[in-house]
């Protein structure tokens, strides 16, 4: 369609898609009371949430066990969470009168430090809240609010803890309430370190609060999960989903179709809109005009929560390298020669790693070889800069996303690296399989190379094209991820070799 001057547009107040677990009644009514006495004033869509988040099933306990919500930026996420910290905080103690732990994390520090400041500031402007705190701490890296201790409580008091996220969040202490901001940033090993502080809280609750992410950029593998556990009209009886969105955007062939100007769409996806000085039609129409990207992707991603579901035959898509070609290439008398490069991977869970290797030999083909995978992680820069050493590296290639867990120990170890950027990971897969392909690729048949290479399945990247993903949450694929990025390193060593900026290329 084609736009015209902008009218008043309201957002909806009801969430397109929406999945509530059965619930006996909810204290819904009476967080909304406490947070407007105390100058938290939700729009109706927020108090919607809130209703949910806080229904309870016939055993007294939270009807949600894991809830999540989508809704795109600017639109009053961060007042859900204010109220929802709040309540958490002040009106639901446990009932055995152990402390109870409100942990509150963000991807990024600023993120969990907006929150905090949100928060302390609601306490701190009534004074009956503030009789209550026992300190608040607000050293870096170290925000909490703790409670005076309550009427028989032997522990310290209630607390909560603003936190940014890492593999090492939270370890050390149980939490009944997790929040997890920027959802769409939450690594599989960064939820891991979070909630299994949670196993033996018997009420716990875990909150994910994002909007969609850029499939090229992010870790979203946990966000998608409940996404997809939401959308479910069977099973996942405790998981709550909301989502603001156009109608069928959920349905990749629908999606492909949405016109992103569309005005009815833009209601259906920001609920604030037109309720909130400043975020009216007009300035979604200004945001729209401006996006430059192919086909509005960016303003569909950020402005409409456009975040389908894949097709089927992408969730089952087998691997379509030539297996054929890759036993032709088997040589158990090849060696490696010059430049040779060395990749390291982590797994996506964080529990083990693999370092692989490739060279260019001097008939033209690359060798590939896979050289170590163990269990966890803190090994592999050690080893890595012994690897390098014995064998003559001349560079080192990763995914500083993959493996964030390790950088600062491979900067101890002095360890120069090559990042390879999402694009170039697109174009290493298929750099790979043509090589693959055009027999220009020479292995010694090690199994559990091949077996990795069997079991990894194509994942699309964006508009970049693909990389290697598992088609088996069980059955490890870093072996065949670090030999494709190996053979990239080997075939881009002159345009690598020299990093054009001090952060691309040095650890």
């Amino acid at each position: 369609m084609t736009t015209s001057s902008p009218t008043t547009l309201l957002g909806s107040q009801e969430p397109r898609l929406v999945k509530r677990p059965h619930s006996i009644g909810t204290h819904g009514d009476m967080v909304i009371q406490f947070g407007e006495a105390v100058g938290v004033n939700l729009f109706p869509w927020q108090q919607g949430l809130i209703r949910d988040l806080f229904a309870y099933n016939e055993q007294g306990k939270w009807a949600a066990a894991e809830a999540g919500f989508l809704v795109a930026r600017q639109n009053g996420k961060g007042e859900v969470l204010v109220l929802y910290d709040l309540a958490h905080l002040f009106l639901f103690p446990r009932p055995d009168n152990k402390r109870k732990t409100i942990l509150h994390s963000a991807h990024e520090f600023k993120t969990a430090v907006d929150g905090f400041d949100r928060l302390r500031g609601v306490i701190e402007a009534n004074p009956e809240l503030m009789d209550r705190v026992e300190h608040i701490y607000t050293g870096a890296g170290q925000q909490q609010i703790i409670l005076k201790r309550r009427r028989g409580q032997n522990a310290l008091g209630d607390r909560i803890k603003f936190v940014a996220r890492s593999k090492s969040s939270g370890r050390g202490f149980s939490a009944d309430t997790l929040i997890y901001d920027e959802a769409q940033e939450l690594a599989v090993t960064a939820r891991d370190a979070l909630s299994y502080t949670a196993t033996t809280v018997p009420n716990g609750q875990e909150l994910f609060v994002g909007t969609v992410p850029d499939e090229a950029e992010n870790a979203f593998e946990v966000f998608e999960g409940v996404r997809d556990r939401g959308r479910s009209l069977e099973g996942n009886e405790n998981t709550l989903w909301a989502e603001w969105s156009p109608a069928g955007s959920e349905d990749p062939d629908v999606a492909d179709k949405l016109d992103p100007a569309e005005r009815e769409g833009w209601a259906k996806a920001n609920p604030t809109m037109g309720y909130l000085p400043g975020f009216d039609e007009s300035k979604v129409l200004k945001q729209f005009e401006q996006d430059t990207s192919a086909a509005k992707e960016s303003f569909k991603r950020e402005r409409l929560s456009v975040w389908p579901n894949r097709r089927p035959e992408e969730e089952v898509r087998v691997n379509d390298l030539d297996m054929d070609a890759w036993e032709r290439g088997l040589d158990v008398k090849a060696a490696h020669g010059k430049p040779l490069v060395l990749s390291v991977r982590v797994a996506d869970n964080g529990g083990y790693a693999t370092i692989s290797a490739a060279s260019l030999l001097a008939d033209g083909r690359i060798y590939v070889e896979h050289k170590y995978s163990a269990a966890q992680t803190l090994w592999a820069p050690k080893k890595l800069k012994a690897l390098k050493e014995e064998m003559g590296a001349d560079s080192v290639v990763l995914d500083e996303k993959k493996c964030a867990g390790i950088l600062q120990d491979l900067k101890r170890e002095r360890i120069k690296y090559v990042s390879i950027r999402p694009g170039e990971l697109a174009g290493a897969h298929s750099l790979f399989a043509e090589s693959v392909a055009a027999g220009t690729v020479v292995h010694r048949g090690q199994p559990e190379l091949t077996d990795s290479l069997l079991l990894a399945q194509p994942r699309a990247i964006g508009q970049y094209g693909y990389t290697w993903e598992q088609s088996d949450p069980t059955e490890p694929v870093t072996p065949a991820q670090t030999v494709t990025e190996a053979l990239w390193g080997v075939k881009n060593f002159e345009a690598t070799a020299k990093p054009k900026t001090p952060s691309r290329g040095i650890a």
